[in-house]
Order: C-alpha cells, then sequence, then structure tokens
C-alpha cells in the first residue's frame, strides 16, 4: 500500500456515483425532454463528457471486489439482484417505456463481468504456462453473452473488465494496457468520440491506494443506481 496516494476505494466508489449522476442528467433528462433545445447542447455534452469517467471505474471495481471479497457468490448474487431491480427504472429513464428488451442496464454488464473474470480466475489459480490464452475464450464467451442479452455497453464492458482483471498484478500495466484499449478500441472510436474520455479515469485508478475502509454500506451504495433514476424520471415528468 502506497500512503503517498491519496485514493481510497470508497472514494473511487463516490467519484463514479457522482459522475454518473451527472452523466444521466444528460442522457436521461436533458436529451428525453421535450424541453430540450438545441441551447442545451453545451450542457448536455459537457455532463456526457464528465459521465464517462463512471464506467470505467465501476469495472476497476468489479475486479478489485474479486480480489477482495469474502463470498464472490454472494457479490454475485448482490450485482443480479439489483440489476433485477434496476431494469424498469433504467427503462423508464432512458427508453422511456416500462420494458425494453431492447436494452438491459450496466448490472447485468457487471454482473457478466464478475461471472467471466471468476473463470477466468478459476483458470488462472491452475497455474498453467498457457492459462492467458486458456482465458481468453472464457472472456469472448462473457462478451458474446453480453451482446446476446443487449446490455449496457455491451461486449466491449466485459472486454474492458477481463483487460483490467488480466493486468491486474501491476497497476502501472493496468492503467497503460486499459488506455490503450480505450482509446483503440472501435466502441470507442466509432459509437462516440467522447466515450475515450473514459480513459482519464485511470488517471484516478492510479492515485489509488489500495485502502478499503467499507464507510459506504453496499445495499445502500448498490441501491443509489435504481433510486436516482427514479427520482431523475420525476424530475423529467415535472419539466
Amino acid at each position: 500500500m502506497n500512503k503517498k496516494k491519496m485514493i481510497s476505494a470508497d472514494l473511487l466508489k463516490w467519484i463514479a456515483l457522482i459522475t454518473m449522476f451527472i452523466d444521466h442528467i444528460g442522457a436521461g433528462i436533458l436529451e428525453k425532454s421535450s424541453v430540450f433545445m438545441s441551447e442545451h447542447y453545451q450542457i448536455d455534452y459537457a455532463v456526457r463528457s464528465i459521465g464517462r469517467l463512471a464506467f470505467p471505474i465501476f469495472c476497476f471495481l468489479i475486479v478489485e471486489g474479486y480480489d477482495h471479497t469474502r463470498s464472490r457468490f454472494k457479490y454475485a448474487r448482490n450485482l443480479i439482484i439489483f440489476a433485477l431491480i434496476s431494469e424498469i427504472p433504467f427503462d423508464m429513464l432512458f427508453w422511456v417505456k416500462y420494458v425494453d428488451m431492447d436494452h438491459q442496464n450496466v448490472y447485468f454488464t457487471l454482473f457478466i463481468g464478475l461471472m467471466t473474470i471468476i473463470g477466468m480466475g478459476y483458470i488462472e489459480q491452475k497455474d498453467l504456462k498457457v492459462s492467458l490464452l486458456l482465458e481468453l475464450p472464457v472472456a469472448a464467451l462473457g462478451a458474446f453473452i453480453a451482446y446476446l442479452m443487449k446490455t449496457d455497453y455491451g461486449e466491449w464492458g466485459i472486454v474492458l473488465i477481463a483487460v483490467i482483471f488480466i493486468t491486474r498484478r501491476n497497476r502501472l500495466v493496468q492503467c497503460l494496457v486499459t488506455v490503450m484499449f480505450m482509446i483503440t478500441s472501435p466502441f470507442y472510436m466509432d459509437i462516440s468520440l467522447i466515450e475515450a474520455l473514459g480513459a482519464l479515469s485511470f488517471i484516478l485508478v492510479g492515485m489509488y491506494n489500495g485502502e478499503r475502509k467499507g464507510t459506504i454500506n453496499k445495499y445502500v451504495f448498490y441501491s443509489l443506481y435504481p433510486v436516482h433514476m427514479l427520482l431523475y424520471c420525476g424530475i423529467r415528468y415535472l419539466l
């Protein structure tokens, strides 16, 4: 643990949450509101740009959770439970309908990502010389499942989690390789150039000191995702 580094796991969680909240002001309120006008474009672009930091940090925290949780089964269970709880609020906020089977919320992505690295970790524990080659099909399978389910960030979200997992033994290598992936992958370059701004999140990851104080109740942390989406739906309705 490097005491000179100032960012704890709790602070990373708060940064991810706050930037997500800011991002969803644009994606869920401004862009979906009937009062959205062209003059709001710059505000929307600004909040969406800030929001690019959130998802990569959540992916990093999934890998950290894999390494440090007492029970990976309970960790996965909590993710899938809140994925199910969050689906209607997600559809209401971003797709303006109660059920949209063409889009699944980010908890499904994180759940599939966790299950993917659990599989990769099982192979890694066998300490085979070709373990990395054997892990790649597991990552590909997880990405394919996310693609079929049409989860938020889809297959590229799973690949991002796998990259963070494979490089986790060396923080500098992890940050450099992940940044290179994020600024060169088809998802970040073809979908929207502002997605590449998510690479800036690894400046914060590079400052992570490994401290996991646990001052944020995990169930409160999980529930803030669906709760804030319902709140934003109410705000949009009032507008």
